[in-house]
């Protein structure tokens, strides 16, 4: 029989060892795992955490959690909910999310559907959960598997439970304030709903926008819909239909935007020469729209990141408030909005 061909690469290299780390970076065995794996109750000098990423990095390094698991009796998984993933919203805080929690060595297991739904086909195989469920879904403590660490994602609610944010109310009057710019005074509100957390702050900041520029929303100027094409249609065509009609509209969901924009088409309305259109939230495909839609850009991927932060600062045993991400909305100027006849 003939000998077995040599890999045309050469030899593999056994996997890099956590030691192997901690020598390449010149530390002890136990400070390369502790940046790792982001203990945040760590104080090492920046040159070291530095050498010890970079170290990782060059070496390939992955944590073996199946060697973790058996050292903490901690499965190294942490459950995340989400109404659904065809949202770029949600899939974009996923992505955060997953990066962090990579890097601190767990796996992320993303459900969608209600809490009550999923929770159960998860439980038992997490450390903690992350709910990105903004609705005023009722959660009950009980509902949220007892002593199972929680975060809430992109929702503030008096539950118990910490929550990470962004600021939607500063991203709202973002966008209103830009139209406001523009020359236009009669600005209609696709708004989101209204029993959602997100709906109600994003409404708060386009009334607060319009107040400040001595302009009182008339409550005909705000129409509630559903967080997709079909509903932003919907309440974009009635807002349009409305005598007089608005020169102007601020979309609270950059899919609803893109409904709104068909409902412009389908009345016979150019955009922008008869009505300007902003979303919120930013994805790829507002630059490949007609015409190319003005979005409001809010950290996401940061928001995703951080609530894991926050859930590896409770699964250590740490106190955790409420956050904010600090990171400010960006207003992406595209061709969807421009002055009023």
């Amino acid at each position: 029989m003939a000998p077995p061909e040599p890999d045309e690469f050469g030899p593999r290299r056994p996997p890099a060892r956590l030691r192997d780390v901690a020598e390449a970076a010149g530390v002890d065995t136990s400070i390369a795992s502790r940046v790792l794996s982001g203990d945040g109750t760590l104080t090492v000098r920046p040159d070291t955490r530095r050498r010890v990423l970079e170290a990782a990095t060059r070496l390939a390094y992955r944590p073996n959690t199946a060697a973790r698991a058996l050292k903490t009796r901690k499965t190294m998984a942490i459950g995340m909910i989400v109404p659904e993933l065809t949202n770029v919203a949600y899939a974009t805080i996923a992505l955060g999310a997953d990066e962090r929690a990579s890097r601190a060595g767990y796996a992320l297991l993303v459900a969608t559907g209600s809490v009550r739904d999923r929770l159960d086909a998860i439980d038992g195989r997490i450390d903690g959960l992350l709910v990105g469920i903004a609705t005023s879904e009722t959660i009950r403590m009980g509902d949220l598997g007892g002593p199972l660490p929680v975060v809430l994602v992109n929702r503030h609610e008096l539950v118990g439970h910490p929550s990470v944010t962004v600021d939607d109310e500063a991203g709202s009057a973002l966008a209103t304030e830009h139209l406001l710019s523009l020359g236009h005074r009669h600005i209609g509100h696709v708004a989101g709903p209204q029993n959602s957390d997100t709906g109600r702050r994003r409404q708060a900041g386009y009334v607060r926008a319009m107040r400040a520029a001595g302009v009182e929303p008339a409550q005909d100027w705000m129409i509630e819909a559903s967080y997709d094409e079909a509903g932003g249609e919907l309440s974009a065509s009635r807002l349009l239909r409305e005598i007089p009609r608005p020169t102007a509209l601020f979309v609270a969901n950059v899919r609803a935007a893109i409904g709104a924009l068909a409902a412009a088409r389908r009345l016979g309305l150019s955009v922008p020469q008869d009505v300007s259109l902003v979303g919120f939230h930013d994805a790829p495909v507002a630059m490949y729209l007609e015409p190319e839609l003005t979005t409001v850009k809010m950290p996401l991927r940061e928001m995703g990141s951080a609530a894991v932060e926050s859930l590896l600062a409770l699964l250590d045993g740490r106190p955790v408030e409420d956050i904010r991400v600090s990171t400010p909305p960006e207003l992406v100027v595209r061709g969807s909005t421009a002055s009023p006849r």
